[in-house]
């Protein structure tokens, strides 16, 4: 072989590991900015769960301070159909509240 063709031959291999370090670099700085979009995600979900943690606490400490009760409403003003689905929506909105703190 000729040392010009060992040369080319050099030359090209050379030219095709820069193209895949290229490559290989412009991964790596995708899954970088993915990887801190994902942490920011992160952040701001944990910021959340706490402020809704807050919130539940809040709610909790209001009850738990109310005057006891058999009934929370007044039996004159709601009919008990009015009741039954006031409680089931409380009901649905505490299992939500619930799902958004296990998540």
């Amino acid at each position: 072989m000729s040392e010009s063709s060992k040369y080319d031959l050099f030359m090209d291999e050379l030219s095709s590991l820069e193209k895949l370090v290229g490559l290989f670099v412009q991964k790596c700085d995708d899954l970088f900015d993915k990887n801190i979009e994902l942490n920011n995600t992160v952040l701001r979900l944990e910021q959340e769960n706490q402020a809704l943690k807050n919130k539940i606490k809040e709610i909790e400490d209001h009850f738990s301070n109310a005057p006891e009760q058999e009934d929370i409403f007044d039996s004159s003003s709601l009919g008990p159909e009015e009741r039954k689905e006031i409680k089931n929506k409380i009901g649905e909105l505490i299992s939500k509240l619930d799902n958004h703190l296990r998540s």
